[in-house]
């Protein structure tokens, strides 16, 4: 059983960051403590938004009482979402330094959440904190496309490109690299998937194992479904990796979280579709009905015997 310190966003309605990532791994037989960098009344994809961003000092306040208390000893894993600005950045790297000195065999998964779809919705000056500053610090890291672009300034149209952007990422010092989702050129349209590409590298034999997994994309205005993988990939490697000795265990892992985050997308896909409200596609922020949002809101709660018992299956196939 970890024991998980995660750090990132807070919605009152909704499932995304903290929201998204505790339940799962909760579920799956670990422990959860959480600080929150934001807390809204609701994701950003609504057309509006209450709340507040809280300061890197409102963060590692929260960090010094667990100190004060001891209740930073014990921590197997460190998961980080959303920061928003440099100063969180530099906060977590305060705090993954200080877990690290408690347990040196602290593994830190970072999700380095920059933007999608070709666009940064952080400033410009986080891709070099996460690139130079976290991911050096980093056990695994679990880039979209977009950002894996962004961190490696390697433009992914290809599995080959993938591979190189992973193998940058590795050269900073991340053992497990995992591209979530990526859309590749060559593709049949008619098929209509998307490609997790992943790869884990054994610093003691220098050996590494590369893979892919093709998965369905599916229409929609879908928020936190990365928040929700990296906590299910979290979830699944930490119980995983005790069983193998070198590789394999990134991609047990990851056959296991996307099974259950395509069958909860689907879920929540259906749920949608039966609400009756029209969802066209590429409508832009501020155009988006709150009725319609709402609908998209994964379905975590009703879908929950999906993360312990996924009927999906995927099958990682190395390349």
């Amino acid at each position: 059983m970890a024991r998980v310190l995660s750090i990132q966003s807070h919605v009152v309605s909704g499932y995304v960051g903290n929201r998204a990532a505790a339940f799962p791994l909760q579920l799956l037989g670990h422990q959860v403590d959480v600080i929150n960098t934001v807390q809204f009344s609701n994701h950003t994809g609504y057309n509006t938004v209450r709340g507040e961003r809280f300061a890197s000092s409102h963060i590692l306040d929260l960090f010094a009482g667990l100190q004060a208390n001891g209740l930073d000893h014990g921590y197997t894993h460190l998961l980080t979402g959303y920061m928003g600005n440099s100063d969180n950045v530099r906060a977590v790297e305060s705090i993954a330094r200080q877990l690290k000195q408690t347990n040196p065999e602290l593994t830190f998964v970072v999700d380095p959440v920059l933007g999608d779809d070709g666009a940064l919705y952080v400033p410009q000056e986080l891709v070099a904190l996460y690139r130079d500053v976290l991911c050096p610090m980093a056990s695994l890291v679990t880039p979209n496309q977009f950002e894996a672009e962004m961190l490696t300034n390697t433009k992914i149209a290809s599995l080959e490109d993938a591979k190189r952007a992973c193998d940058q990422l590795h050269s900073l010092g991340v053992s497990n690299v995992v591209i979530t989702s990526a859309e590749l050129a060559g593709q049949d349209p008619a098929q209509n998937v998307l490609y997790l590409v992943g790869s884990e590298y054994c610093l003691s034999t220098k050996s590494k194992h590369q893979f892919a997994i093709a998965f369905p994309r599916l229409s929609g205005y879908f928020t936190g479904s990365g928040d929700f993988f990296a906590a299910l990939l979290l979830a699944r490697h930490a119980s995983l990796a005790p069983q193998f000795n070198e590789l394999g265990a990134l991609a047990k892992a990851c056959e296991l979280a996307l099974a259950t985050q395509a069958g909860v997308m689907a879920a929540t896909k259906q749920h949608q579709d039966s609400t009756g409200v029209s969802a066209l596609p590429d409508l832009p922020r501020g155009q988006r009905a709150s009725e319609m949002v709402k609908g998209f809101e994964l379905r975590i709660i009703p879908a929950r015997h999906l993360i312990t018992d996924p009927t999906d299956k995927f099958t990682a196939t190395s390349i």
